[in-house]
């Protein structure tokens, strides 16, 4: 150890010297006037050299001395409407209204907006117009949590959209309908609107009364995005085989499977179709069961080959629903579909 530690101070002595050598032969000759006995007179050098090698290197287990209260983690920038309730008549309206401001929070850009509205000014006209439409407290703070910037719509635009849903022959009923299941859709021009009601009509060669009975059945299907909807509709059309009359049957009985991840989708109808052996005429008629996660079709579907129970075809005895296979609770299939119990269900579950 010692021996290290003298090897160590030679080091810097010679790096001492070196760096005095080197400042020397920077200087004018007739500035070179130490002898060569005090140049190498290592008394000379001072002991501070160590200090500062050790303060400069200090170990990781010392006590730190430095002011780091300014060095911290990088964190996502982030909001709280709880410090504001209080104060803001806005933010206590809003919640009145059963706004979920916690939900609000999430979208960096939502609160410095809110903050800045007035509620007589910005706000309450908006509401009114929207109470006009037929919402109730309970719709208007749900439709104001999912589309904030509604207050940023002008009154007259919005009356717009409406009387262009009143000119393509929707009722009042529908359109209430509409903007409740759809918080989104008075965002949304009338030339988009109109665009994608269109592409609707014409990919899917949907009359008008077809396409009114889609828009109200899912109001949430017209303003999704249409690469996702041409996508899906490629996926059922050439992956799984039908052809665009049972295509358009499938939408406008069972519109979210065009809103579907691709992937999960396929997954199912394939699991549905060569290991339950479904024929495509059988799945146009309940097409809902696509809708179905396959791991949850695929549990059911094989606690039902254990007890000899998968008879699908309608025209033959002991049959067994398609709808039945998917829906309700576990402990409803157990019993009413397989005519068993919710502790046989789950063992069987646990040994797969």
């Amino acid at each position: 150890m010692i021996r290290n530690v003298l090897n160590t101070y030679s080091l810097r002595v010679y790096l001492k010297l070196r760096q005095f050598s080197s400042a020397q032969k920077s200087l004018p000759e007739n500035q070179l006037t130490l002898s060569s006995s005090e140049v190498l007179d290592t008394r000379s050098i001072s002991n501070e050299d160590d200090v500062h090698y050790r303060s400069t290197e200090s170990s990781v287990l010392e006590k730190c001395q430095e002011d780091i209260s300014d060095v911290a983690p990088y964190l996502r920038p982030s909001f709280n409407f709880a410090a504001y309730v209080n104060k803001s008549n806005t933010l206590q309206k809003l919640v009145e209204l059963g706004v979920e401001l916690y939900k609000l929070e999430k979208n960096a850009e939502v609160p410095p907006y809110i903050l800045q509205l007035d509620f007589d000014r910005d706000i309450k006209n908006h509401i009114m117009f929207l109470c006009e439409l037929g919402l109730q407290t309970e719709d208007l703070g749900k439709l104001i949590t999912k589309n904030p910037f509604i207050f940023k719509e002008d009154l007259d635009n919005l009356q717009v959209r409406i009387n262009y849903l009143k000119f393509k022959k929707f009722n009042d009923e529908m359109i209430l309908r509409i903007v409740q299941h759809n918080p989104m859709w008075l965002s949304f021009s009338t030339q988009d609107i109109d665009k994608k009601l269109g592409f609707f009509q014409k990919t899917f060669s949907l009359t008008g009364n077809e396409v009114r009975s889609l828009t109200v059945k899912r109001p949430r299907l017209i303003t999704y995005s249409i690469e996702h909807i041409k996508l899906n509709t490629f996926v059922i059309k050439e992956e799984m085989g039908f052809t665009p009359e049972e295509t358009k049957e499938i939408l406008l009985h069972t519109p979210k499977i065009f809103t579907q991840n691709q992937h999960s989708l396929l997954k199912t109808f394939e699991y549905i179709h060569k290991e339950m052996k479904i024929p495509l005429e059988t799945i146009v008629k309940v097409p809902q069961i696509l809708t179905c996660r396959e791991f949850r079709i695929r549990q059911r579907h094989q606690f039902l080959e254990k007890l000899k129970k998968t008879q699908f075809d309608p025209k033959k005895p002991n049959y067994t629903s398609l709808i039945s296979l998917v829906s309700g609770s576990d402990a409803d299939f157990a019993t009413e579909v397989a005519g068993s119990s919710i502790h046989a269900f789950n063992a069987f579950l646990k040994s797969m």
